[in-house]
């Protein structure tokens, strides 16, 4: 796993943690952070693997989840209004 810090302070990027433990390194940080955390998922799937490790490691941070959009990149047509 590796962990750097980015130029912004306050930042970090972790990369290469496995599945799974990557839910404990983002309680972790969740709960150290004054700020909100942001954790990018691949897929659906892997959203509801992340929101069900955190309920289970750090159930009193609260998670949203903001839905993917239905197009692809540089589409000719936009999101439906409900994801915008």
């Amino acid at each position: 796993m590796k962990a750097e810090k980015s130029l912004s302070p306050g930042r970090v990027t972790i990369g290469g943690a496995p599945e799974g433990f990557d839910a404990t390194v983002l309680s972790g940080l969740a709960q150290r952070s004054a700020s909100p955390v942001l954790h990018v998922v691949r897929d659906a799937a892997r959203l509801e693997a992340m929101r069900a490790a955190l309920a289970f490691f750090a159930p009193q941070i609260p998670v949203m989840a903001f839905p993917a959009w239905d197009c692809l990149p540089y589409d000719r047509i936009s999101p439906a209004a409900e994801i915008s």
